[in-house]
């Protein structure tokens, strides 16, 4: 049986901090523990766990992380990857996102066996579609056979929001080349005639949906041989991410993933249990607060987490397709303070006071949003801990993304 410390690999390790605008240099880390019951097409059932961690740092409009993980199947040796993550905003609309990765069986560096890959993905939004575009290649070394897979595709997402939550439908198309006949036939797939490498078409459709501290998200997939290629094989996924507080997040989840092509993993049956723990600062807010803008989801399979943004007038706390943030005003308790966004067409709400501070809770969808505030009819700024850009009457305005 090939690989068979690599599959569990996109189980425990596919769901990193997704790689945002930060308003200024910013830093979070992670730990993940997980395990699971895995199974290959033609192998028995076995368990597998895995210990992770990694580190998140944005400044502007660039992001980069760095993770690692070490997974051991029950009667396999361990196994270990490296990711290294960048991603640039570089308009309100677009972002491009960098992936280079390594595997390994063994804790080593990759050598004899393991995989190294790289993949580049463009996205595109337009109000609340968002369409996407994806490049990969990977290189793979197994039991002294050497191998290669390339990969594009291209998606499209449409997102909806309601009172009752947050729905998300996408589709993608993939076409994908390899030459790893190993990892092809251990999933069914083969050649009707002698040809240099296999040639794969897949199909993916998702939906989720998503409110408070509750994700839940189906997934299904399918494969067909094209050309000299013969086979099909199918994916599923259902999972579930409960933010249970500020500091912790269970993720449950099922399903059978498609041999990866570019990555060298093959396709395997599973169900796990994953906790990810992220260390947080104090914050300088009222308990009743700090309590309603404590819905965060945390990442399954698909799912992004955005770290947090925290200053003394600013709390935002961001998952993939919505945001909550919370802005706090010193002034003088006769004062009146307002708060205009983009979002709102920048009708200018009135903060309430909250002890020794006028707070404001609001709640914003994807896309990028501008944020400014005042005192008493002076001049709008930025909230501070935002990114600050200048608006068309000399005033700051705050700038948030939400992914």
């Amino acid at each position: 049986m090939i690989c068979r410390q690599l599959f569990s690999l996109l189980i425990f390790c596919s769901a990193p901090p997704a790689l945002a605008q930060s308003s200024s240099g910013r830093t979070t880390a992670w730990l993940d523990v997980g395990g699971a019951r895995v199974r290959q097409p033609t192998g028995n059932s076995r368990s597998a766990g895995a210990l992770g961690g990694g580190i998140w740092h944005a400044r502007d409009r660039v992001s980069v992380a760095a993770e690692g993980s070490v997974i051991a199947a029950r009667d396999s040796i361990s196994a270990a990857q490296y990711i290294a993550r960048a991603s640039l905003l570089p308009t309100a609309w677009s972002r491009t996102d960098v992936d280079v990765s390594a595997t390994t069986n063994g804790i080593v560096l990759p050598g004899s066996n393991g995989n190294r890959s790289a993949m580049l993905r463009q996205f595109w939004r337009f109000g609340a579609l968002e369409f996407s575009g994806s490049a990969g290649a990977g290189r793979t070394s197994r039991l002294q056979n050497t191998s290669s897979g390339h990969a594009v595709g291209t998606g499209a997402e449409w997102r909806y929001e309601r009172a009752g939550g947050q729905w998300r439908l996408g589709t993608s198309l993939q076409r994908s080349y390899s030459n790893d006949y190993q990892l092809m036939e251990a999933s069914g797939v083969t050649l009707s005639r002698l040809a240099s490498r296999y040639t794969l078409d897949d199909v993916n459709a998702q939906l989720s949906w998503q409110r408070g501290a509750l994700w839940l998200n189906a997934q299904r997939g399918w494969r067909r041989g094209v050309s000299a290629t013969v086979g099909r094989a199918g994916s599923f996924n259902l999972s579930a991410v409960y933010s249970m507080n500020t500091t912790t997040t269970l993720i449950v989840q099922t399903g059978e993933q498609m041999a990866d092509v570019v990555r060298g993993v093959p396709q395997a049956r599973y169900t796990g249990v994953t906790m990810r723990w992220s260390p947080r600062r104090a914050r300088a807010l009222p308990s009743a607060l700090r309590a309603s803008a404590a819905t965060r989801t945390s990442p399954g399979v698909s799912v992004v987490l955005v770290p947090d943004i925290k200053s003394d007038e600013v709390l935002l706390q961001r998952t993939e397709g919505i945001g909550t943030i919370i802005v706090t005003i010193s002034a003088p308790a006769h004062a009146v303070v307002q708060l205009a966004t983009s979002h709102d067409d920048w009708q200018p709400v009135q903060l309430a006071r909250c002890g020794d501070v006028f707070v404001h809770q609001l709640t914003l969808p994807s896309g990028a949003h501008r944020i400014s505030v005042r005192v008493n009819g002076g001049d709008w700024r930025a909230p501070r801990g935002l990114a600050q850009m200048r608006d068309d009457f000399g005033g700051k305005m705050g700038v948030v993304v939400i992914p």
